[in-house]
């Protein structure tokens, strides 16, 4: 008898090595699963990103910051009125000089579905700016949506952001847009205006948190470099101004962040108190203090511009830590239920601005909490894990102030490259 072959025995290892191989390569991860949840669009006159921006009735400062230039062509105001909707004395037509500048396309791979706008600007008595943003959503721009007018005076044009905007691809919250599909690209413009001739506003950053609301982040894990480290925050209490201070929790933790960076920079004209940083960001169409990109301009535009501002988002409680082991406090944008986060002030939360200043040497996270009686009372500690998932509810939301010029350590925040 012949002895039979032996190639089909290999053959039900080589089917299977080829299913192993297939199987390898159905599950490697896509490119939403290996991208950032949350990440950083910024540009700066400190990088000369203007430099790249279509430019009309704009110009370069020797700093690289944007400004309006009066003896070029300036665009058509593409807006309807400057004042609050329905006011009985709106700006006349042509009674303010215009100028704007957009930005390059910023691809976003992996995508993003949720944006904060934010940015640095001087706005002179006379000024104001406005941002507009638009998303690439399949191939097709969605709409330039408005964010309303910002000055950091009220004698000109009164702060407010944009009535609701909504269509079908997407929607403004006061602060945010929300898209109603993935979008896969940017484009921010911002507009600038001035009714005082020689005066300008002046652009230093404009910046954009772009989130995939879809996914949640991974917690990294810690190199507690910064566990047992405190910085110096001086505390302050909303509750200590009726009956309007109940509501104060976000620029009472501008406040504070203010507070600290006087100290640190020698800098008296950071010190504010919380009645003025509530009125200095007031938005008269939401009728409230919580605007979010209004509380960083704020801070960003006192002492002539000292700080840095800006609305971020942040992956995991580890990158805040690196934040923290450089002297940098943040303040987040925290929700819970009742008996979800232990030692809070007050039982339920939908929405509340705190500071965090350190950490234990155990890794739970140091605060100055607003919402406590007194100025003396509002250091706490909260644990680790029930801060992370109050802080969740605003997809990990933050502000962040630094001293302009300088670099944020590396591995704080995600950018986009």
């Amino acid at each position: 008898m012949t002895t039979p072959p032996k190639a089909p025995v290999r053959a039900p290892l080589v089917l299977l090595a080829a299913a192993l191989t297939a199987c390898s390569w159905q599950t490697r991860p896509s490119l939403e699963e290996t991208t950032p949840v949350a990440r950083i669009w910024r540009k700066s006159a400190h990088a000369r990103d203007f430099e790249r921006f279509t430019r009309e009735g704009t110009r370069l400062t020797p700093e690289g910051q944007l400004e309006l230039d009066p003896s070029g062509p300036a665009p058509a105001d593409p807006f309807p009125g400057h004042t609050l909707p329905g006011t009985d004395s709106p700006l006349p037509e042509g009674g303010a000089l215009v100028g704007q500048a957009r930005s390059e396309v910023q691809a976003v791979p992996g995508g993003f579905d949720n944006v904060v706008p934010s940015f640095d600007v001087l706005t002179p008595p006379g000024t104001w700016v406005r941002l507009t943003l638009a998303a690439r959503v399949a191939g097709e721009w969605t709409r330039d949506y408005d964010f309303g007018v910002w000055a950091l005076e009220p004698g000109t044009v009164t702060r407010h952001s944009g009535e609701r905007q909504e269509d079908e691809r997407g929607k403004v919250l006061t602060d945010t847009l929300v898209l109603k599909q993935k979008a896969d690209g940017l484009r921010m413009t911002v507009w600038l205006f001035s009714t005082r001739p020689g005066t300008s506003p002046r652009v230093r950053a404009l910046a954009a948190a772009v989130t995939d609301t879809g996914r949640t982040a991974p917690e990294e894990p810690s190199d507690r470099r910064a566990w047992g480290t405190v910085l110096e925050v001086p505390g302050r209490s909303q509750m200590l101004y009726p009956p309007n201070g109940g509501a104060w929790c976000s620029p009472t933790s501008v406040s504070m962040l203010l507070a600290y960076w006087s100290h640190r920079l020698g800098q008296d004209a950071l010190q504010v108190s919380v009645p003025v940083a509530a009125a200095s960001v007031h938005d008269a169409v939401y009728a409230g203090t919580g605007n979010w990109p209004f509380n960083t301009a704020y801070a960003s535009a006192l002492a002539g511009g000292v700080l840095h501002g800006l609305v971020a988002r942040f992956d995991t409680f580890t990158q805040v830590e690196r934040l923290i082991a450089q002297g940098i406090p943040v303040s987040i944008s925290v929700a819970y239920e009742r008996g979800e986060l232990t030692g809070s002030p007050v039982p339920r939360s939908d929405g509340h601005l705190l500071v965090v200043k350190g950490f234990t040497p155990q890794g739970d996270v140091v605060c100055n909490d607003p919402a406590f009686p007194s100025d003396d009372t509002v250091s706490v500690t909260y644990r680790r894990e029930e801060l992370l998932r109050a802080w969740n509810h605003s997809r990990r939301s933050a502000y962040l102030l630094w001293p302009a010029g300088t670099e944020l350590p590396a591995g704080a925040l995600t950018f986009v490259p």
